[in-house]
């Protein structure tokens, strides 16, 4: 934002999401700050493709990683960028963050709030920093009770929804002319495979190449795993390329090993197979696969995209207990695209930003940030 010599830089708002899905889960809750009021939003994530994802959607907004969770790292970044206000994405709670922001009396609290079964087991831990929030906005009534577990008080919860439903399913992004000719023709779309779903995914499709001869795209949860993976798939006796290579057409199962480009490659097969759901951490976001109208496979530890599921359900959503049950779907499949369909579907689980806004607006006011507050929202909820 330029402004004329010797102004005041507007008030600024510090926003923090962790990874790539927190980004994009961000994104209408960032436009909305900007475009609502003269404040200047900050945005920080910690995970190398969030930092990839933050600096693609929000530009010079984007500042790179946020404080070390501790006093001294936490009192300086505040004194460089000056917040008046704190919001935290998903479940980023980090006590000095907290208690920092607290004692110089700045309010901070939570958008998108999960609270899973992992977290409800370390509650002690979480608990003394969870009392001070200001505003905890719950995914789901689920989540809002396990913020209550963990310390918040009822009445700073509210049954919001989700920031990534508020995304332009319209028009997801579409594969570059370079990651098409790299890739080429592909049968299913690996997205988001956790570490310890590597093994187990790679002897299945071992054991199916020969009787279904399936062309697969890869892309690890963590990008940097991809050069290992790679190694793994070669070592089992699979035609293997990475995805930085250029073009392989032999190649049986091609490795994504760039940033940034997994939910447009959503595009590039009819199948999507969605990693997390076959491990204790839980299916990965298959919105980004929806919008494109993929049909969709995931594991069975599906309970943190159970409200996705429950929207999309039908002839094209399937729950697999293995790898090789989701492959041998996968190469069964025929049918056509629906990306109308999964849109519409996704475009009813919308409104959170809206939500969201509504809880924040008495804090950017108490706060002095110049901001146009909306009319309360009737659905989501206090408790």
């Amino acid at each position: 934002m330029d402004l004329p010599t010797g102004q005041p830089s507007p008030p600024s708002v510090w926003v923090h999401g962790a990874s790539a899905g927190d980004q994009r889960a961000l994104s209408p809750l960032v436009s909305a700050l900007r475009e609502g009021g003269e404040v200047e939003v900050r945005v920080t994530a910690f995970t190398t493709t969030g930092r990839s994802m933050g600096t693609s959607l929000f530009g010079h907004r984007f500042i790179g990683r946020p404080p070390l969770p501790l006093g001294p790292f936490v009192d300086r970044f505040l004194n460089r960028h000056k917040p008046r206000l704190c919001i935290l994405e998903y479940l980023e709670l980090y006590p000095a963050w907290i208690m920092r922001c607290l004692a110089r009396g700045l309010e901070i609290g939570v958008v998108d709030g999960k609270v899973g079964p992992r977290s409800l087991r370390i509650a002690r831990l979480l608990a003394p920093s969870a009392r001070h929030l200001s505003f905890f906005c719950a995914q789901t009534e689920a989540d809002a009770e396990g913020a209550s577990r963990l310390g918040v008080p009822d009445r700073r919860i509210t049954v919001c929804g989700n920031g990534k439903h508020d995304a332009d399913f319209s028009a997801p992004p579409h594969p570059t002319p370079d990651l098409r000719a790299a890739v080429g023709a592909v049968d299913v779309v690996v997205g988001s495979l956790f570490t310890n779903e590597e093994r187990p995914f790679i002897e299945a499709l071992k054991s199916r190449l020969p009787s279904h001869g399936l062309r697969v795209l890869l892309a690890p949860r963590y990008p940097d795993r991809a050069g290992s993976i790679a190694r793994r798939a070669r070592r089992a006796g699979l035609k293997v390329a990475l995805r930085s290579e250029g073009p392989s057409p032999d190649a049986q199962l091609v490795v994504l090993d760039t940033l940034g480009e997994l939910a447009a490659a959503y595009a590039l097969a009819p199948v999507a197979l969605i990693g997390g759901g076959f491990s204790r951490r839980g299916s990965q976001n298959l919105v980004e696969a929806a919008a494109h109208g993929c049909v969709l496979i995931c594991g069975p530890n599906v309970s943190n995209v159970e409200l996705e599921i429950r929207a999309l359900d039908g002839e094209t959503t399937f729950r697999a207990e293995t790898f090789a049950h989701a492959l041998d779907a996968a190469s069964s499949w025929a049918g056509p695209r629906e990306p109308a369909r999964h849109q519409a579907a996704l475009r009813r689980l919308s409104g959170a930003t809206a939500r969201h806004l509504t809880v924040l607006a008495p804090f950017l006011a108490r706060a002095a940030v110049p901001w146009y507050c909306p009319q309360p929202i009737s659905n989501g909820g206090e408790r």
